[in-house]
């Protein structure tokens, strides 16, 4: 099926999307273009997020109150879910459960260990009930598996695949994503070596590694952490020996200040502090202090927004062959465009039963409906770049 055909699909589809934030707001523009008569149903706890998801297309857009984690939230008559809320590390798997008992494809743009362990053993439950449950479909995890999968085709004697993401956000952003990078300072790394997990520490000096990408990013260095690339990675392509995830915030301070900001307690989420009567979590407290100080600067933030990926497919320790691709703007919208195209790909063709990881759906159908997306949208530069090329 080509892709240009998905807009005269699915005319009796209902999609759900958990968590209309930023991340979520962007994949539900997305899939409002790409799927036009398809009716959606966005689920947030913040009746101001669901009013602004109802402004996008009153007519095809009904906003839900509704928690990720609650044990009663209902998927009834809804064809596919995008779990989109986050902190994975701080979820449960009440939607996913939830998703079994409704007969719903799920989808989520997990980039925790926790959370994609958390899917993954469901497997068996999935299978008995014949429904596919997806996590990590987003940008890292997500675009980074896809271009993963597509590595390993084209060199077939590859045995490890490394992982290497970086951002630069010129705003705080929003809570989750803060505290993703918090947990992450704290949280060990998996890693997939010689064919047994050993375990790192996330985002420490120590495991430092230079790593050139196309400009204008360039050279940078860039940190074990722990997102779950190796974990579905080396689920899925049983000839990987080795699998690995990196990544590096801009500017290059920032990654020593958020690793001690994690270290220091406010990567913790088993304390909170009393702040005038209220009882406080460290991170929404600075995530608080740092929107005050963005406010309150009278100054030109600095540097453009850029999102950045490269994933290299290895033999040993030489580089067979490597993808790259950047995008000047934050995070959220790759990571919105890449759970939107997962709910196309499995619209296009529902994946088998079970729990699996994005690289579940077809790269080649992914990957081009990525770049063709992402142009419409003004972004991601001349597309994926074959730095062997370059």
């Amino acid at each position: 099926m080509r892709a240009q055909s998905l807009k005269g699909l699915f005319t009796m589809v209902s999609v759900g999307i958990v968590g209309v934030g930023q991340m979520g707001g962007a994949a539900l523009g997305i899939l409002l273009e790409q799927l036009p008569h398809a009716q959606f149903v966005a689920m947030d706890r913040s009746p101001e997020a669901l009013r602004r998801a109802e402004t996008f297309d009153p007519a095809r857009v009904q906003g839900r109150i509704a928690e990720a984690t609650a044990e009663t939230i209902d998927l009834s008559g809804i064809d596919l879910v995008l779990n989109m809320s986050g902190p994975f590390f701080a979820g449960s798997d009440s939607l996913a459960q939830a998703a079994l008992q409704a007969g719903t494809t799920y989808i989520d743009i997990g980039d925790d260990l926790e959370a994609t362990e958390t899917v993954l053993a469901m497997d068996a439950d999935a299978k008995r009930a014949g429904i596919a449950l997806i996590t990590g479909a987003g940008w890292s995890p997500g675009v980074s598996n896809w271009c993963a999968a597509r590595l390993l085709d084209e060199f077939p004697t590859s045995d490890g695949i490394q992982v290497v993401w970086a951002t630069h956000e010129r705003d705080p952003g929003g809570l989750a994503p803060l505290r993703h990078m918090l947990h992450m300072a704290v949280s060990p790394c998996p890693i997939w070596r010689d064919g047994e997990w050993v375990w790192s520490a996330g985002f420490v000096p120590e495991t430092a590694a230079d790593f050139t990408f196309p400009e204008p990013l360039g050279q940078i260095q860039a940190y074990d952490t722990a997102h779950p690339e190796p974990r579905t990675l080396a689920r899925h392509f049983p000839q990987l020996r080795n699998a690995s995830c990196k990544g590096s915030l801009r500017p290059g301070w920032a990654n020593a200040a958020f690793s001690t900001l994690g270290r220091i307690g406010f990567g913790y989420t088993d304390v909170t502090v009393d702040v005038g009567g209220n009882e406080v979590e460290p991170a929404e407290f600075l995530w608080k202090m740092l929107w005050a100080r963005h406010s309150a600067s009278a100054s030109a933030k600095s540097g453009e927004p850029l999102t950045a990926l490269m994933v290299q497919a290895l033999n040993g320790a030489r580089v067979q062959g490597a993808l790259a691709l950047l995008d000047d703007a934050p995070m959220s919208r790759g990571t919105g465009l890449g759970a939107a195209v997962a709910a196309l790909a499995a619209l296009q063709s529902p994946p088998p039963p079970g729990a699996w990881g994005p690289e579940v759906f077809d790269w080649q159908f992914a990957l081009a409906e990525f770049e063709r997306i992402g142009r419409s949208l003004g972004g991601f530069g001349p597309g994926i770049r074959n730095l062997a090329a370059v």
